[in-house]
């Protein structure tokens, strides 16, 4: 399969892990058309023609992709085996990479150059209050794991630089007033970002990538 990052790549990035339907183009090292659309059920309806429109926007033909990156998880179980099913499917129709990137990665966008650690809300409802985490150093690529606001304070006494979405944020400066957070925005931009410059490195399967078991629960047989 081709798989092309350089300054002339086109990448296609899909973000369907969180409360939103999200894609972005990257051409040239830059983003050149992104779209997101806030919902927390009925990606499988709204993916296809978010991709058609942002392709249309930035003037790419799918044809045209050297890869396609998608958001693999922690998040939405529906959600993201909806938008890996999308990713490998139109990665194996044009014989290009498909790419994971996990939600805390796409989070940051690029890999980070300092001891971090990123986070967002796992369980948010007291006392159960728990976060999503990937620790980034220069060990390599790490998987996300569950973190209670406690577990974190111990990261940021060894020195680890922390970055929350905003809600995350908002929950752990309730619990440890005194840990200084850096927000960023969940966005789908930061999935081919993250992809291209991350490719010199260790790149993720596109599989759906959960810290724990899914909540969904599947459908009982009419027949039961």
């Amino acid at each position: 399969m081709r798989a092309r990052f350089s300054d002339a790549m086109i990448s296609l990035g899909i973000h369907t892990a969180g409360p939103f339907c999200g894609v972005a183009i990257l051409k040239d090292g830059e983003i050149v058309a992104e779209q997101e659309t806030a919902m927390r059920r009925g990606h499988d309806q709204f993916l296809p023609g978010i991709v058609e429109e942002t392709a249309k926007a930035s003037g790419v033909n799918l044809m045209e992709l050297s890869s396609v990156s998608v958001c693999v998880g922690p998040g939405s179980f529906t959600g993201i085996r909806i938008g890996v099913a999308f990713a490998r499917g139109l990665a194996l129709s044009n014989n290009v990479k498909a790419i994971g990137v996990s939600s805390l990665e796409a989070l940051l966008g690029k890999p980070p150059k300092t001891n971090t650690l990123v986070l967002l809300p796992a369980k948010i409802r007291p006392p159960d209050l728990t976060f999503w985490a990937q620790h980034f150093n220069d060990e390599g690529l790490s998987d996300p794991i569950e973190l209670s606001a406690y577990d974190v304070q111990s990261f940021v006494e060894g020195g680890a630089k922390i970055v929350a979405n905003f809600e995350a944020a908002e929950t752990l400066s309730g619990i440890l007033p005194g840990v200084e957070v850096e927000r960023a925005e969940a966005k789908a931009a930061g999935v081919p970002l993250w992809a291209s410059t991350a490719a010199k490195n260790v790149l993720r399967e596109p599989s759906p990538l959960y810290v724990r078991a899914p909540d969904a629960i599947p459908a009982k047989s009419p027949l039961l």
